[in-house]
C-alpha cells in the first residue's frame, strides 16, 4: 500500500469511527437536532477540519495499572502491565486553546494480545503557568476489540481523559472502571504518551 492510500484508509476509518463521538457533541452544543443526517454531516465536517488542520502526533503506550482491590493476588500475577504499543492521530487546537484529535493505535492489553484502539478525543486545556506546563482534562469515544470481550467483535468505549502536558510531549491517562461487583474485572488505569509535530 502506498504512503498516500494508506492516508486515504487512516483518514476513512478514523472518520467512520470518529462520527458517534463528535455528533453527540455538537448535539449537545446545539441542543435538540431535528434533521439526524444534518448532525451527521456537521460531524464529518469537523472530523474533515481536525484531520485536514490538525498537526501530526506519535503516539507510545507503556503501563496498565490493575486495581489490587479488584483482582485476586493470584490473577494480578497473570496480568500484564507493560502495555507496549503505539499509534499515530492529529491534534487541533481551537481558539480558547483546548484540544481535539482522533487517532489510531495498537497495544499488549492486560492478556498480552494485541488490542487496536481508533477513537476522538477532546480536552479542556489549563496553563497554570506561563510556561510550557499545561493541565487536560476530557474524554475519549471510540472502538476496541479484544480477545476476551465478544470474541474481538469491535465495541464502543466512552472514557475519562486526562493529560500533563511539556511543550510538544503529552502524558495521558485514563480509567477503565468496573462494571460489575465480580472480582478480577476492572479498575484499570492506563497511561501513554504523545509528541507533536510542528
Amino acid at each position: 500500500m502506498t504512503a498516500p492510500a494508506g492516508a486515504a484508509r487512516l483518514k476513512s476509518v478514523l472518520t467512520g469511527v470518529c462520527l458517534a463521538a463528535v455528533g453527540a457533541t455538537q448535539v449537545c452544543h446545539a441542543g435538540v437536532v431535528a434533521d439526524g443526517r444534518g448532525w451527521i454531516s456537521e460531524a464529518g465536517s469537523h472530523l474533515e477540519d481536525i484531520y485536514q488542520q490538525g498537526q501530526p502526533e506519535l503516539f507510545v503506550t507503556g503501563y496498565a495499572w490493575h486495581d489490587p482491590h479488584t483482582y485476586t493476588a493470584a490473577k494480578l500475577a497473570t496480568l500484564n502491565s507493560h502495555a507496549w504499543g503505539f499509534g499515530a492521530g492529529k491534534r487541533l487546537v481551537d481558539a480558547d486553546g483546548n484540544d481535539e484529535m482522533v487517532y489510531a493505535m495498537v497495544f499488549s492489553d492486560s492478556h498480552r494480545k494485541p488490542e487496536p484502539v481508533v477513537g476522538y478525543a477532546k480536552q479542556w486545556i489549563w496553563r497554570p503557568t506561563q510556561g510550557p506546563i499545561s493541565l487536560g482534562a476530557g474524554y475519549t469515544a471510540g472502538l476496541t476489540s479484544r480477545t476476551d470481550i465478544l470474541n474481538n467483535i469491535p465495541f464502543p468505549i466512552v472514557l475519562p481523559l486526562f493529560s500533563l502536558g511539556i511543550g510538544a510531549i503529552r502524558l495521558y491517562g485514563t480509567f477503565l472502571p468496573r462494571i460489575t461487583d465480580k472480582l478480577n474485572n476492572g479498575n484499570v488505569a492506563f497511561f501513554f504518551a504523545s509528541i507533536q509535530f510542528r
